[in-house]
């Protein structure tokens, strides 16, 4: 069966990828440039594990969204069959996590069956304090309270360290907002008496139970005996603390993720993590996987280009055997307005001189925020188009209303 499977990995990856896939003695970090195949490497690598003889339910897989845990999993199942895949612990790292707490929350104070908030929730919760507590909600404005306290929990700091930390105080006091330590304290009270944990609670407490509880901490830590982590450059403080704790002991973990790709510092991602991960794991293996096969080597060159400029990152050559495809236009606009109307004028020069169709044309941005502009550029050229992720500007309620 393994020698089927090894043949299967010849014919199908090429050689840095099977180099990363059988890998097996010890930490391992892959480098995974942009369409390089990093999926495919970590399904076949979970799928190696599994036909080498490793149990499903003593390999844990972390990802950051249900969609890629899912996809992950039905290659998985394609590769070595339904009944294996069923098995092995994988999903985003909140999923997982809390499927741990719900086993031990009585450790940390919590019923197993304890309420997890969401964003909205969460926010009324603080409005409600703030209220309480007799502030403006226009200095104190709960959106930015809430992300004051997420970066703390991502931190892992509590209440307690937080009220007394000198450089934070100065810092709250300086943003004119002295009372979020407080603010924090008492949001924390509440929702322990309610017996509910917010998004971020689920990595704090899970980093609590692991570090003040010993024992909870080597039955898991003995009971994974791989752990692998997609886009490990967008992972935060206290994500990395909590894979050292599950890893440290055995040593069998495997990141994968591009420092390039690292775009969520603004959620609490460190980037640190992975450009030092091969310093934090001794005798790490590095495996970089540098051919792109998705773009043009116009788009690889220009990329490198861009990416070479980064002053700390993992050096690699990311190549493409494809063609070279069309250069690359870059275009100054004065406004987001005339930035529209150039895009628009582009897709209607490109219709009447290739005759292309509407849907060979696709309009990316950085936020959401930025739709508008492009939507009344082409509603005003009667183009049709279709919002992806995000909602129309005019089918928002206050704009239908």
């Amino acid at each position: 069966m393994i020698k089927d499977f090894l043949k299967r990995i010849e014919e199908e990856l090429n050689e840095e990828q099977r180099r990363a896939v059988c890998y097996d003695k010890g930490p391992s970090l892959v480098i995974a440039g942009a369409g390089s195949g990093k999926t495919r490497v970590l399904t076949y690598k979970i799928a190696y594990l599994l036909e080498r003889g490793w149990k499903p339910w003593n390999i844990l897989a972390l990802t950051f969204t249900n969609k890629a845990a899912r996809e992950m999993k039905e290659r998985i199942a394609r590769l070595v069959g339904h009944e294996l895949a069923a098995g092995l612990w994988m999903g985003t790292f909140h999923s997982v996590f809390s499927r741990i707490l719900r086993k031990e929350a009585d450790k940390i104070g919590f019923s197993s069956y304890f309420t997890i908030y969401d964003q909205a929730d969460s926010r009324n919760l603080i409005k409600t304090v703030i209220r309480e507590m007799g502030l403006d909600d226009k200095t104190y404005k709960p959106a930015s309270i809430a992300a004051h306290i997420s970066n703390a929990k991502n931190r892992l700091i509590l209440p307690e360290a937080y009220l007394s930390d000198n450089a934070v105080r100065m810092a709250d006091q300086a943003a004119k907002i002295p009372m979020t330590g407080e603010i924090y304290l008492r949001y924390m009270s509440r929702l322990q008496q309610a017996d509910v944990m917010d998004f971020d609670d689920l990595l704090l407490y899970t980093y609590i139970l692991l570090k003040e509880h010993p024992e909870v901490c080597e039955r898991y830590a003995d009971k994974f005996d791989f752990v692998l982590v997609d886009e490990y450059q967008d992972t935060n403080y206290a994500q990395h603390c909590i894979i050292w704790e599950l890893t440290h002991k055995k040593q069998q973990v495997c990141v994968v993720g591009d420092d390039a790709q690292s775009i969520y510092s603004f959620r609490g991602a460190n980037i640190d993590n992975i450009l030092n991960f091969t310093q934090k794991y001794n005798n790490a293996k590095l495996f970089k996987l540098e051919q792109n096969y998705r773009s043009t080597k116009t788009i690889v060159s220009a990329a490198n280009s861009l990416i070479s400029h980064n002053d700390r990152q993992i050096p690699k050559d990311v190549f493409s055997d494809k063609e070279k495809g069309s250069p690359l236009h870059v275009y100054s606009a004065y406004s987001d307005i005339e930035e529209a109307e150039i895009v628009v004028n582009q897709i209607a020069a490109l219709r009447r001189k290739e005759k292309m169709e509407y849907d060979d044309f696709a309009i990316l941005y950085r936020t959401n925020a930025q739709s508008r502009t492009f939507e009344e550029a082409l509603r005003k050229r009667g183009m049709p188009y279709r919002i992806y992720g995000g909602l129309s500007f005019y089918q928002r309620k206050e704009i239908k209303d």
